[in-house]
């Protein structure tokens, strides 16, 4: 106890301790320590607190305060202490801790303070500025969701950066229980619920216009690219570390780290590196090699090249950088070789991701500039193999090899057998070991988690097939990973199979062409084709004439038997006689519908044909004109495949049409058309049943569609900014001075739109409230605006832009404004009839609705009350008579005006007036 008293002191008391300013970077890592899923210490983790001080340092830990976030707090004491640059040690305090029970929780420490001259936290003075890092974390029912540990980072979060030069970090970083990451930035934490004060992104310090885009972070690798800084000087940068499971993000670790930018004559090393993603079916090698080479100018100096990333931190079968020791500055070229033998156990739905940095020695021969390049690894379950497939009357058998490369893992991964896929007709997609799954590929999923067995290799009936059709399968490995009670948390799919087809039986007609020859509302026109039934499916020594055809035709694209009327039939009494399988369908509207047609046979004169029909509608072309441009769209429901589909367009005023494109996808956007003139369409679809006998490709055309492109398309939205007085430091006092300066980014400089005509300014008195217009500017050039609202300074703010067709943007970003209420009082007024001085004023009031002033004589009575914030005390007491001269002890209650309207401040003022009268 007596030494958490002791640490609580030296809290409080370093901020006022010259040299206790010694904070650079750091972070937590939070790892499950329980049993998972078993009854010992089932809610218990332990959590480690990273820190980069000054070292020696007047201020130097030997533990922290840690608050664990359920409201218990703990003292963590040092367990590692290294030096990570000259004068800098990195820092590592480690304690345990039993929870409840399972919770989201937000782990964090708070230290005085940050080292002083940080350029872009709280200028000038980021020495008096706290130091906080945090991790939500998790803690999982593992009989539910599995057991859970935050990611690490593995590369050092101080970095040095030239004046002039790209700058590059990625932070290395590896979830342990395989969970996707993501990447954003963050401001830096003065408490875990209080941000840094007069916070920018270091690319804003000295930057232009164009500085917001010179900074970013990729989302999924974590990599950051500065380019380039302006500035020498200190700068810290803050990004989150969010895991997600199953689509939730479960952890958040804030990392805050530091960038020293020097005025140098130095560039950044370079790597020589042939790959950026690599996708691996399991058990292949990966062996590729990475060259790292300070630049020809930088002839003297030396180069480090490292690796760090999950490949190197996983159980089974880690990989290797060799030569292991080359881990020192060397002559450059540097080479080294990157192996990882991979295996079943390594299959996950995340990439692995492995950053390879190189380092110079141009910084006193100890560390450098530095050069990141990531490689994303992603290790897939292997496909089934030899899948074969036999068709009998009403079923199709498939089988595939056995035994599986991946039926017999350890770990947490487990193989839970397969799923068979099938579709009608084929899809003959080359397979990329980046994608597993069939999600988007047209099938549908007939059998989960099959493991059935037949003579040494597995098998699959499909009894849910229809005579004559065709149908194509693939089979997928499943795995996953369980919770201690065995249950599934999450599932993973191996990429397909090859594709097997087989055809049924065809004892039935099939419509062959569904062909649109007419576009008209009254005399449209369709071709309709089908072949015949195969004889020997149909058995004609059973199945006899006559032989009676029917075709039927419905409104739309349907299925559905109901919605079809007879139209035709055609008769012969011997199967092998002249039959006409073509009709022209006349007097249509197949300018404002598409339409659907069954062709059946029946035999014998019997009432129920031999088999259900297979409906093919007609495609159908839908379109909407927009900026010169025309977006197409169709449909079509046919029992074939279309793997393509022409576009032909009819320029305006000509004859022919004209094929421009095709495409594979069911949509087109036809652009760099004039405005005001007339295009027309139709589209041709390129389709296959894939069985040899039947013909192909199968083409049909849509109806013709004509659209006439308009600017209807409006410019982006500009990005705002806004700065008050309170952001100018100038007289509030001054009412000529209580105006707000909007600026704003034009469209061009967002996003290079210069169809702009002007911009519209909208204000609202606070957030939720409705925005109304309060400016519009006519010149794509101009983008101030100068605004008084009616009420001081509060409010926010929205900019749009519109073109000459009056097409509005979105709104830009909202800005708010609050008031930066201020109230000083002073010491004594002498009310004493000279005209001088005679009230008991504010010397500065404003932003103050109201306040609750009240004054004490030396015996603690009140002898002057007032709610009106310029007080006007003449030194009268409540009845009008002159106090005597003396000292006066007063309390003030301020009211704010805010944006959120009028909010007592937390702290009165308080303090002495001395009253002196002639008396």
């Amino acid at each position: 106890m007596a030494r958490f008293l002791f640490f609580l002191s030296l809290f409080f008391v370093l901020p006022q301790v010259g040299h206790a300013t010694h904070n650079r970077a750091g972070e937590i890592v939070v790892e499950y320590a329980g049993d998972c899923g078993g009854d010992l210490n089932p809610n218990r983790v332990c959590a480690t607190i990273i820190t980069y001080t000054e070292f020696p340092s007047d201020a130097f830990r030997d533990s922290l305060l840690i608050e664990w976030g359920d409201g218990s707090s703990d003292i963590a004491f040092l367990t590692s202490s290294v030096p990570a640059e000259p004068g800098i040690n990195k820092n590592e305090y480690f304690i345990c801790h039993d929870y409840d029970g399972p919770g989201q929780y937000l782990i964090s420490f708070t230290d005085p303070n940050r080292v002083g001259g940080i350029l872009n936290v709280n200028p000038p003075n980021s020495i008096r500025v706290p130091f906080s890092v945090f991790t939500v974390y998790t803690l999982t029912d593992p009989n539910v969701f599995g057991c859970n540990s935050s990611p690490t980072l593995s590369a050092s979060p101080l970095t040095r950066a030239c004046v002039g030069e790209i700058w590059s970090h990625n932070p290395g970083a590896f979830d342990p229980d395989g969970d996707s990451l993501s990447f954003e930035f963050a401001t830096p934490r003065a408490a875990p619920d209080s941000l840094v004060p007069l916070y920018v992104l270091p690319n804003e310090i000295g930057g232009g216009p164009d500085s917001i885009r010179q900074l970013t972070i990729d989302p999924v690798t974590g990599q950051i690219i500065w380019q380039t800084p302006n500035v020498r000087g200190e700068y810290n940068l803050a990004f989150f570390v969010i895991s997600w499971r199953n689509g939730i993000a479960i952890d958040t670790t804030i990392r805050d780290m530091q960038i020293f930018v020097e005025d140098c004559m130095n560039s950044p090393p370079e790597i020589l590196l042939d790959v950026e993603e690599i996708c691996v079916v399991a058990g292949d090698f990966i062996e590729f090699t990475v060259e790292a080479t300070a630049p020809l100018e930088d002839e003297d100096q030396l180069v480090k090249l490292t690796a760090t990333g999950g490949p190197f931190l996983v159980e089974d079968s880690p990989a290797v950088f060799v030569p292991t020791s080359d881990t020192i500055f060397s002559t450059d070229p540097v080479t080294r070789i990157f192996r990882w033998q991979t295996t079943c156990e390594h299959i996950s739905n995340q990439p692995y991701f492995v950053a390879f940095r190189a380092e110079d020695n141009f910084f006193n021969g100890t560390t450098g500039l530095s050069t990141i390049r990531t490689v994303s690894i992603k290790v897939v379950g292997p496909p089934p193999e030899d899948l074969q497939a036999i068709a009998d009357d009403d079923l199709v058998t498939i089988t595939w090899e056995n035994p599986y490369t991946c039926d017999s893992l350890s770990g947490e991964l487990d193989f839970l057998g397969f799923s068979v896929w099938r579709r009608e007709g084929s899809n003959q997609f080359d397979i990329d070991t980046c994608v597993t799954g069939l999600e988007g590929r047209g099938y549908i999923q007939v059998a989960d988690r099959l493991l059935e067995e037949d003579m040494d290799r597995y098998i699959f009936f499909d009894e849910d097939v229809d005579r004559g059709r065709t149908y194509c399968y693939r089979v997928l490995a499943q795995f996953g990973r369980r919770n201690a009670l065995g249950f599934l948390f999450e599932r993973l799919e191996s990429i397909p199979s090859e594709e097997i087809c087989v055809q049924l039986p065809r004892d039935i007609p099939l419509l062959t062409k569904v062909d649109v020859t007419q576009t008209g509302t009254t005399n449209g026109e369709i071709s309709v084709c089908w072949i015949r039934p195969e004889a020997e499916a149909l058995d004609t020594m059973v199945n006899e004439g006559p032989y009676r055809y029917v075709l039927s035709r419905a409104d739309g694209q349907t299925e559905n038997p109901a919605d079809f009327s007879f139209l035709a039939e055609f008769v012969v009494q011997e199967f092998g006689d002249e039959i006409d399988t073509f009709f022209l369908d006349q007097g249509l509207n197949t300018q404002d519908q598409a339409y659907s047609y069954r062709i059946e046979l029946f035999v014998e004169n019997e009432n129920e044909p031999i088999g259900p029909a297979q409906p093919a509608s007609s495609v159908f072309l839908t379109g909407s004109p927009t900026d010169e441009a025309n977006q197409l769209n169709w449909t079509e429901l046919v029992p074939w495949t279309n793997s393509a589909y022409d576009i032909f367009r009819r320029e305006p005023g000509g004859v022919v049409f004209d094929s421009i494109d095709t495409v594979i996808e069911p949509s087109y956007l036809d652009e760099g058309l004039i405005n005001g003139e007339e295009y027309c369409y139709f589209i041709r679809s390129v389709g296959s049943y894939n069985v040899d006998d039947i013909p192909s490709p199968l083409l049909n055309r849509s109806q013709e569609l004509c659209l006439t492109p308009f600017d209807n398309v409006p410019p982006c939205p500009p990005v705002l900014q806004v700065s008050s007085i309170c952001d100018r430091g100038q007289d509030c006092d001054d009412p000529n001075s209580q105006a707000n300066e909007l600026q704003w980014l034009s469209s061009f400089n967002v996003c290079g739109d210069d169809d702009v005509e002007g911009y519209r300014i909208y204000y609202s008195t606070g957030t939720g409230t409705d925005f109304v217009q309060i400016g519009q500017i006519t010149g794509s050039l101009d983008t101030f605006f100068t605004d008084t609202p009616p009420d001081g300074i509060v409010g926010c703010y929205v900019v749009t832009a519109f073109d000459e067709n009056n097409n509005e943007s979105e709104f830009s970003n909202e800005v708010c404004v609050t008031n930066c209420p201020q109230y000083e009082l002073p010491n004594a007024f002498t009310p004493n009839g000279d005209g001088m001085n005679e009230l008991f004023v504010p010397r500065v009031n404003c932003f103050i609705e109201r306040v609750e002033f009240e004054v004490f004589n030396r015996w603690g009575q009140v002898v002057f009350t007032s709610e009106d914030p310029q007080l006007n005390w003449d030194g009268t007491n409540a009845n009008g008579d002159l106090l005597a001269s003396g000292t006066y002890y007063y309390t003030c209650l301020l009211f704010e005006r805010r944006l959120e309207g009028v909010v007592a401040r937390e702290e009165p003022l308080s303090g002495f007036i001395e009253l002196m009268t002639n008396e």
